[in-house]
């Protein structure tokens, strides 16, 4: 069997490590290089670190553990006011296996080991399903074939194109993201100890905060430049009406926009933004699956798809990483215990719903509040409940901390 993942994304290279031993496996990718990839630090949920372990080398596991910082560092989730007041601090279960590490660091190491199999600077134009086989196209006209194509190249796939031209659409949603090196960013609010935090104003601008890179003593030498420092990362959420154009924008002038949007609330904030760094701000849209549709809007070929290719969902539930190693543990798993190839694809594109579905809801419950929020009598009724819950959130949490010291 001979299976051509169109994307070295997270998903595609565990994919590529499940099927090292069942399969001849081809990766193509865009980028020249593996450490080539944007994104912060990624949090994998229970379930796909099972995945990982089930199907990627110990060694590389173990590795991966050297560079992801520790479970209390994720012990509960805050949602705050514009003055970054703690309105609910939602814990963690206790006791659960995550890994939390910076995106393209997890990235390098998934792709050690699998040496010729990933062919980088490999652009895929378009995919074909033949009788018995499939074959994608790259931009300088080679034709690659096999027995399964997996579109694993995200949103908007161009594995995808002749097959569902739009698996995602645009949520309306623009981000603007940093990140802070600690040794220049201000004290930070104590609750980001704990796990990160999501604020949101009146006017529907939100902003995601988290530290990143902590209790690393020593990370590996090759890996230090992107695990990067101990920081903070900040991601501004705002409706596109809001923003100006930001595509063509220097990090400056992202970092300028950001500020600006965020100018009423805690000056702390302020400071943070300002002291980011520059190769690390960058913009991006947010597109979401419609969860009500199905996943896979064509009919059953030798053509399938993990991750955004098939459930994109914005980063707000922070689910998307996760979901797509969910999404190739599953399908390798099927085509594994499966020798008939067109039972095991539709096998696993039968189940994807179980996982995808419920993180893309997840994910879309910020979106909806921050798009309700453009509507002015909304924005009124918003501005004093987020002031008394804010009010209200940090005495409890205050109550809390000083509970916690005294115990």
């Amino acid at each position: 069997m001979r299976v051509i993942v169109s994307g070295a994304g997270l998903g595609g290279l565990v994919l590529a490590h499940a099927l090292r031993d069942h399969a001849e496996v081809v990766v193509v990718d865009r980028d020249a290089h593996p450490g080539d990839t944007g994104g912060y630090r990624i949090a994998l949920t229970p379930e796909a670190v099972a995945v990982v372990e089930q199907h990627v080398p110990a060694r590389l596991v173990d590795r991966i553990r050297s560079v992801s910082d520790g479970p209390r560092t994720f012990s509960q989730f805050t949602i705050a006011d514009s003055r970054l007041r703690p309105i609910v601090v939602a814990p963690e279960p206790p006791g659960q296996d995550r890994m939390l590490c910076q995106r393209r660091a997890l990235r390098q190491i998934l792709a050690e080991g699998l040496g010729d199999s990933i062919r980088f600077a490999s652009t895929v134009t378009s995919a074909e399903a033949h009788a018995e086989g499939a074959s994608v196209t790259l931009t300088d006209g080679t034709r690659i074939d096999g027995d399964l194509v997996v579109a694993a190249d995200g949103a908007r796939s161009a594995t995808l194109r002749r097959l569902a031209p739009e698996t995602s659409a645009d949520t309306g949603l623009v981000g603007i993201a940093g990140s802070t090196p600690l040794g220049r960013a201000p004290r930070f609010p104590r609750y980001l100890d704990h796990g990160p935090a999501l604020a949101v104003d009146r006017f529907g601008t939100g902003m995601f905060l988290s530290l990143t890179s902590r209790g690393l003593s020593s990370p590996p030498a090759d890996l230090a430049d992107a695990v990067g420092p101990p920081s903070l990362v900040w991601g501004l959420i705002a409706r596109r009406d809001a923003l100006p154009d930001v595509r063509d924008a220097d990090p400056e002038e992202l970092a300028a926009t950001a500020s600006v949007l965020v100018r009423r609330w805690h000056p702390w904030l302020q400071d943070a933004i300002a002291a980011s760094a520059a190769d690390r701000t960058a913009a991006f849209s947010f597109r979401a699956a419609d969860p009500s549709e199905p996943r896979f809007p064509w009919s059953p070929c030798r053509i399938t798809a993990i991750g955004d290719a098939v459930h994109a969902m914005p980063p707000t539930g922070g689910r998307a990483g996760s979901t797509a190693i969910r999404s190739a543990g599953a399908l390798a798993d099927a085509l594994i215990a499966e020798a008939d190839i067109d039972v095991a694809v539709a096998r696993y594109q039968s189940r994807v719903n179980e996982w995808a579905r419920p993180a893309i809801l997840e994910s879309l419950g910020p979106v909806r509040v921050i798009t309700a929020l453009r509507h002015p009598l909304a924005q009124l009724v918003a501005g004093p409940a987020l002031g008394v819950a804010g009010a209200v959130g940090a005495a409890l949490y205050r109550l809390r901390v000083r509970g916690t010291r005294d115990d």
